[in-house]
């Protein structure tokens, strides 16, 4: 008579490869996630960077092509600026200058917020006019120059400021994750922090989007790095 010897595994060899599984997802699964909401938040940066592109180009067209002496009275009225531009976009909730930030405010309190470094934020922009938009964005505007002549480039044509974070109050809160800048210039150009030749390209160790060569940066010029990726 011939016996056939059946194999199977132990209750101990299942437990061992159980073990070893989980331990390789609790190293694997974490690092997908986040590589996922990387890059989901710089799908959210592109699309808001082309919507303030796009609403740019139209506030300098209907100013005649030319927005130097048509965004405020003087330096600091950041509300004209802001109506300027979301007169082109969906907005949820408007917040003047001076009032105070948190979540019925449009933006961060200080120290709530962070540099890519992980170093806390000590400003709140409470002096930024600021918005929330329809897609959950917050935003806040500053009018760096009427005459559109402040020097964020080598060509002295930024009329002011727009920082984003894409993610709400959500977090993780971080410039060069969900937060993000851009400057528009007097014809109307978005034109995102960190370009080449900007003040924050030519300042890496402040302001480079390299946290292993700059442990200490800003990381404003993601907001370069990321839409081009």
């Amino acid at each position: 008579m011939n016996l056939k010897r059946q194999t199977a595994f132990t209750l101990a060899e299942v437990l061992i490869t159980l073990l070893i599984i989980g331990i390789i997802a609790s190293i694997v699964i974490p690092g997908l996630i986040a590589d996922t909401k990387d890059a989901e938040f710089k799908t959210a940066w592109k699309k808001v960077f082309a919507d303030f592109s796009q609403a740019g180009k139209l506030a300098a067209i209907e100013k005649g092509g030319n927005l130097a002496g048509e965004l405020g009275t003087s330096t600091g009225t950041e509300g004209y600026f802001r109506d300027a531009l979301l007169k082109y976009m969906s907005y949820a909730k408007l917040c003047a200058e001076n009032t105070a930030v948190g979540p019925d405010g449009c933006w961060h309190a200080a120290n709530s917020w962070y540099y890519l470094s992980g170093e806390a934020v000590p400003s709140d922009y409470t002096s930024y006019s600021r918005a929330i938009l329809n897609n959950g964005s917050l935003v806040t505007f500053n009018l760096l120059s009427t005459t559109c002549a402040y020097t964020y480039t080598e060509n002295d044509d930024s009329c002011g400021a727009v920082i984003i974070d894409i993610n709400n109050f959500k977090g993780p809160n971080k410039v060069g994750k969900d937060i993000y800048g851009l400057q528009i210039t007097r014809n109307g150009i978005a034109v995102p922090f960190g370009s080449q030749n900007d003040v924050y390209y030519n300042s890496p160790s402040s302001y480079s989007c390299d946290l292993a060569a700059y442990p200490s940066t800003s990381g404003w010029s993601c907001s370069t790095k990321n839409l081009n990726q």
